[in-house]
């Protein structure tokens, strides 16, 4: 139960802390500039510290799940899960470059964040691995409706970010600038994985609760 508060917690720290960055850092625009060039400005720290609780929230719930669930779906979910929180980490400790950088003038720092970046994708696909036992698991089973809901939302913002980046990227040779509004989108899905594991782990609490 307590590895399912701190996924809770740090989830709830993950969105306040992209709330106030939106406050205090004025010099990223939200339209279109990633989440990750906060980690450049004034208040970098904070940044960073949004990716390590992104990892934790995913490193925690995973483990949660691969203990408490016996189904081989939420297991292979977990792994992926877990997979997911490395990728939070390590783009927590290794700064992004100014997205407008070009792929040779790039830094090892700013590949090493971009690949790590990519790892959410384990995260998102995950989901659909753990919906599994909450259609399966009769003490689960109340709570199937609010997370596949909370599943399909965050899925249909992630291929809308897609779509809109191959766009948008289309129409600019693969440049984004001021003219490629994408990154209200990105924030979205973050914002949406956030919300997703703290109804996952309140989810299992309740169902656990009750047995």
């Amino acid at each position: 139960m307590k590895t399912l508060n701190i996924t809770k917690f740090a989830a709830v720290g993950l969105i306040l802390i992209l709330l106030l960055l939106h406050v205090l850092d004025s010099t990223v625009n939200p339209n279109w500039q990633p989440i990750s060039e906060y980690a450049l400005g004034n208040f970098g720290w904070l940044m960073n510290l949004a990716f390590i609780l992104f990892g934790i929230s995913f490193l925690f719930l995973g483990i949660s799940i691969f203990k408490k669930l016996p189904n081989i779906g939420a297991k292979i979910g977990s792994i992926l899960l877990i997979i997911s929180s490395i990728g939070n980490f390590i783009a927590g400790f290794f700064n992004t470059d100014p997205i407008t950088t070009k792929p040779e003038n790039m830094s090892s720092s700013g590949n090493i964040h971009s690949v790590a970046a990519g790892l959410l994708g384990f995260m998102i696909l995950s989901t659909v691995f753990i919906l599994i036992p909450f259609f399966k698991n009769d003490s689960l089973k109340p709570y199937k409706k609010s997370m596949l809901i909370i599943t399909i939302l965050l899925w249909f913002s992630e291929l809308t970010l897609v779509s809109v980046m191959g766009y948008y990227l289309s129409e600019t040779n693969g440049i984004i600038s001021a003219e490629t509004p994408i990154g209200w989108y990105g924030r979205i899905v973050v914002v949406l994985c956030a919300i997703w594991c703290y109804m996952c782990a309140d989810s299992i609490q309740k169902a656990n609760s009750q047995n």
